[in-house]
């Protein structure tokens, strides 16, 4: 037929089913390598904003609370009711308004420690639920997650200190897995979910007698805070100052509406010295 002969026929029947086959195995390839992989991608990126979302706002408000408790213990360092006397004391009720009222200084010293163990407390509930997933897959946690290793730094780095004499400051750290156990001492269940305790659970816990993991891990946070020394030898005061900088630009971050003006005067203030 048409002036071929059989092996020519079978060369072209070999070719077709050749080209057939090589067919068959790229679109298998493309299907199931690539499709696969966009999909997978997809998938991660969705769980990752879903969970950004979910933790957006309570870290938001965690964030702004603590960083206007740093906004005031930065301007009036070394902060008078920052002291183990006064978180030791236990005034019965408050006689006057003022800031030597030793009732009013040790609510803000246990306001303070409750802020910071909130914030770390949101924090390890937002990295616990990103521990199966890689951050960098969604541009919302990748950068969110940057922005808080900054604020890590600034606990637990003790190289930071860069002076020549850095071995006659005072210095205290907290450790990057002390961070962590912080976070997850303040982590209570509600129903099928969890959250974070009150305030007034937090009181109960670090006033009671008894032992638990709240009151322990908040003496990390105390020996952190308590007993700020004056006199520019206290790195204590620069790491604060850092942690409040790192703090407003995360608000920053995740959402500018939040960042008040006393929250940007202390950025650039601070941010300069």
């Amino acid at each position: 037929m048409f002036g071929l002969d059989l092996k020519t026929w079978l060369g072209f029947a070999f070719l077709g089913a050749l080209v057939s086959t090589i067919g068959s195995i790229l679109g298998i390839v493309i299907k199931e390598y690539f499709f696969s992989r966009s999909f997978e991608s997809w998938k991660q990126n969705r769980a990752l904003e879903l969970i950004y979302q979910k933790y957006r706002d309570p870290l938001r408000l965690s964030a702004r609370e603590f960083g206007h408790r740093l906004v005031e213990i930065c301007d009036t360092y070394p902060t008078v009711f920052l002291s183990q006397r006064v978180f030791d004391s236990r005034p019965f009720k408050q006689e006057r308004n003022s800031n030597q009222d030793p009732y009013y200084q040790r609510y803000k010293i246990v306001s303070t420690l409750y802020r910071l163990c909130a914030f770390l407390g949101w924090l390890e509930l937002y990295r616990q639920e990103l521990t199966y997933y890689q951050a960098s897959w969604n541009r919302h946690t990748a950068r969110v997650d940057e922005s808080l290793s900054a604020i890590r730094s600034a606990f637990a780095d003790g190289h930071i200190n860069t002076a020549s004499d850095s071995d006659s400051w005072r210095d205290t750290l907290v450790f990057r897995e002390e961070l962590r156990a912080i976070g997850e001492s303040m982590i209570e269940s509600r129903g099928s979910g969890r959250s974070i305790i009150g305030y007034g659970r937090f009181v109960d816990l670090i006033n009671g007698e008894d032992a638990n993991s709240t009151k322990s891990w908040s003496q990390v946070v105390l020996n952190f805070l308590v007993d700020l020394e004056s006199g520019g030898k206290d790195f204590r005061e620069v790491r604060l100052r850092r942690i409040l900088c790192h703090i407003v630009d995360f608000i920053s971050l995740i959402d500018t509406r939040n960042l008040d003006e006393r929250l940007k005067g202390a950025r650039k203030k601070w941010g300069a010295a």
